[in-house]
C-alpha cells in the first residue's frame, strides 16, 4: 500500500554533541552537496553547489528550474555533504528552511563571491538568476576520521 511521504525535521539524533563551529569548516568550503526537496508527494534530490558566506549557506539556480515552485510550496528541506576522510568518507545530514532571498544588496554579496557566476547570469539583477538561502535546524555528523556520531542543535 502506498503512503504518501512527508519532509519531516530528522527523527533520529545521536547522543554525543558537537557545536556547530566544530564542523563549520567542512561548510566553509563550499562545494557539493545533495539536497532533497518535495515534488507534490515525490521526494527530489539534486546536487548543487554552495556556497558559505557570512556564516549562512546559499544556493544560487536558475529561476525557471522546477526547484524554485517546489521550495516555495514547501520550504522544508533536508540535505548531505560528503567530508573525505583519510580512511574513510563521512557525511553531514542536514535539515534546513529554504528561502528564495529577494533583497538587491544580498543577491549581490553573493553573485560577487562566486567565481563561476558570471558564465551563467550577467548580473545580480538577472532576473533568470535566483539566490536560496539554507537556514539549518538540526546536523548529523558522522565522523569522517573517528566514525563516531555527533548531533549538532543550529
Amino acid at each position: 500500500m502506498f503512503r504518501t511521504p512527508t519532509l519531516c525535521w530528522l527523527k533520529k539524533e545521536y547522543p554525543e554533541k558537537m557545536n556547530l563551529s566544530e564542523v563549520w569548516p567542512h561548510f566553509a568550503a563550499g562545494g557539493l552537496l545533495h539536497l532533497a526537496i518535495l515534488d507534490g508527494d515525490q521526494p527530489r534530490v539534486r546536487m548543487l553547489a554552495f556556497t558559505a558566506l557570512n556564516d549562512k549557506l546559499w544556493i544560487v539556480t536558475r529561476s525557471g528550474d522546477d526547484k524554485i515552485p517546489q521550495i516555495r510550496n514547501n520550504p522544508k528541506v533536508e540535505f548531505t555533504l560528503g567530508v573525505q576522510g583519510k580512511e574513510r568518507t563521512g557525511c553531514l545530514r542536514a535539515t534546513a528552511e529554504a528561502f528564495i532571498v529577494d533583497d538587491p544588496k544580498a543577491r549581490e554579496e553573493v553573485a560577487s563571491a562566486i567565481p563561476w557566476f558570471t558564465g551563467y547570469w550577467k548580473s545580480s539583477e538577472d532576473p533568470n538568476f535566483t539566490l536560496i538561502r539554507l537556514d539549518m535546524k538540526k546536523i548529523l555528523f558522522d565522523h569522517h576520521e573517528s566514525s563516531s556520531k555527533y548531533t549538532i542543535d543550529v
